[in-house]
């Protein structure tokens, strides 16, 4: 059986390589994406989730999605809002909201303001945005590779 954060990631990778346009997409990448628009997703570890329920441990796993697209000004600044908000549609909207993972995935929530800078990627200036969420999901107790 698939662990629960190996799930949930191959659902996260599916859906934000997905995205309309995006040329470029790495889990927990080494280095600076090559073509673009690029989405990024980070895996910042998990922490449990105070929860009195017997035998299963519930976790909230802070996940950051990071976005460039080429270039700055108006227009760059037009297209990474419109790629932060396909970003959290993806994940939080009514298709997204439990990454098609009911009963596994609990809730899936945007954590903190959305992050922008101009970002220096292979020695170019590019936009860029990041924003947290925090997905929360249950295990057995003991046992993280399997779902409650």
């Amino acid at each position: 059986m698939t662990s629960p954060l190996t799930a949930i990631f191959a659902r996260i990778d599916t859906r934000l390589a997905a995205i309309e346009g995006v040329q470029s997409y790495q889990r927990m990448p080494s280095g600076d994406p090559d073509r673009f628009p690029a989405i990024e997703a980070y895996d910042n570890g998990d922490e449990p989730v105070p929860d009195p329920e017997v035998g299963v441990t519930r976790l909230g796993l802070m996940l950051t999605v990071a976005g460039y697209v080429e270039t700055g000004g108006a227009i760059a600044h037009d297209a990474l809002i419109a790629l932060h908000a396909a970003a959290v549609q993806v994940l939080c909207g009514d298709e997204g909201s439990d990454l098609g993972l009911p009963g596994m995935v609990e809730l899936i929530e945007i954590v903190g303001r959305r992050r922008v800078d101009i970002a220096e990627l292979a020695k170019k200036r590019r936009l860029g945005f990041e924003q947290d969420f925090l997905i929360q999901y249950s295990t057995v107790r003991g046992d993280p590779s399997q779902p409650a």
